[in-house]
């Protein structure tokens, strides 16, 4: 599937996304504020990006705590 968002006027599309993904993106970027039905502006994506990383980085902490448990 393709998502498309528009940011300050720019209309930014990926292409060809596996369903779930999208799923998961689009819901994501929702509970950002990100709007798919009109222009958004660069801080709702910042704010979309910020929530992803952070996601990230307490898995990869997470992840770290799991290793050191298992070697220790």
């Amino acid at each position: 599937m393709d998502l498309t968002i528009s940011i300050k006027g720019l209309r930014i599309k990926a292409k060809k996304l596996d369903n779930n993904f999208y799923e998961f993106i689009k819901a994501d970027l929702e509970k950002s504020g990100i709007d798919f039905t009109r222009d958004n502006s660069t801080e709702a994506l910042f704010t979309a990006y910020l929530r992803l990383a952070a996601k990230a980085y307490n898995y990869d902490k997470e992840i770290e705590n799991i290793i050191k448990e298992i070697e220790s």
